[in-house]
């Protein structure tokens, strides 16, 4: 017959098992979900930037417009103003390319501190199931050296 104290540190060790390992499922599953997030910031960097290019082609091309119906295709009027949209452009664009690689640095930040977490929650794990498994077998107590031990090496008293 079993002792209720080897049932309760049985139970205690399967449970700490569970545990660990549900924390590297939710570790992986904190893993994908930053991944897809970081996809999606992509994607979205990506229609930014077609919409920019877009924007600045339009311009372009109304200035273009005006300065044919004007006269002024030759001035420096339309050199100027196209060139500003250019300018305009690469600013939003060097703008965009920082914000990304901060998205990107903000992700990778996030996904090692729930890694990191996770390896805190399994060691804590680890260190509940030595407690139980020390514990059932006797814990302090058990390490008590018996008072009759005997004494060796240079302490020991001699018998002669």
């Amino acid at each position: 017959m079993c002792e209720p104290l080897t049932i309760l540190g049985a139970i205690s060790a399967v449970s700490s098992v569970a545990g660990m390992q549900e924390q590297k499922k939710a570790a992986a599953a904190q893993q994908r979900q930053y991944q897809a997030e970081q996809r999606k910031a992509e994607v979205q960097n990506v229609r930014s930037v077609r919409q920019q290019i877009r924007e600045a082609r339009l311009a372009q091309a109304a200035m273009t417009n005006v300065a044919a119906q004007t006269g002024g295709m030759g001035g420096s009027a339309l050199a100027g103003g196209i060139s500003s949209v250019g300018t305009q452009f690469a600013g939003n664009l060097n703008y965009m390319q920082q914000i990304a690689e901060q998205n990107t640095a903000i992700g990778a930040a996030a996904a090692q501190g729930a890694q990191a977490m996770s390896n805190a929650a399994v060691y804590g794990a680890i260190g509940n199931l030595g407690g139980t498994i020390f514990q059932g077998m006797g814990g302090f107590k058990a390490l008590n050296a018996p008072k009759s031990a005997p004494v060796v090496g240079p302490y020991a008293q001699s018998n002669k």
